[in-house]
């Protein structure tokens, strides 16, 4: 038995259903799936520039203006998060795992029971959740730079 990916399901079951038939009777068929295919990419360029959508902040960031990652075997060369993105993910994941294991700690010396600790994780998890927005690091960022100035002065 043959699995096919998921992607080309569709594409599959086409051709299956019409391998009797010259390519050009379904091309039409075929041309709209490989079309939304299409249209799920994470990337598009424009008189802008190349945009990505930024799988952390959940948007689309124009590259020349936001710092990117490269990443091989990708279509653009970049990866899927922009730097920012990829260093708060990083760094809530780190942050939760660090937190997680407190808990356990926690529940060891008594501080915490152990009927709490479903409710302690699931606030966890909701703070590894949270998206930061990318203008909220900009801001950061140029109030550092501001502070460095201050300090050089």
């Amino acid at each position: 038995m043959t699995t096919i990916k998921k992607g080309f399901v569709e594409l599959h079951k086409i051709l299956v259903s019409n391998k009797d038939k010259k390519v050009s009777t379904i091309m039409d068929q075929l041309i709209e799936i490989m079309e939304s295919q299409q249209r799920d990419r994470n990337h598009y360029e424009d008189e802008h520039g190349l945009w990505v959508f930024c799988y952390y902040h959940k948007e689309w960031e124009l590259v020349q203006q936001v710092e990117y990652g490269n990443k091989v075997n990708t279509a653009t060369g970049l990866n899927s998060m922009c730097k920012v993105g990829t260093n708060q993910w990083t760094k809530q994941q780190r942050d939760f795992k660090k937190s997680k294991s407190e808990l356990l700690n926690q529940v060891a010396d008594g501080t915490l029971a152990i009927e709490d600790i479903n409710e302690e994780i699931a606030k966890l998890e909701e703070a590894k959740n949270v998206i930061i927005p990318l203008s909220e690091h900009h801001h950061e960022e140029a109030l550092q730079d501001l502070r460095q100035q201050e300090i050089e002065s």
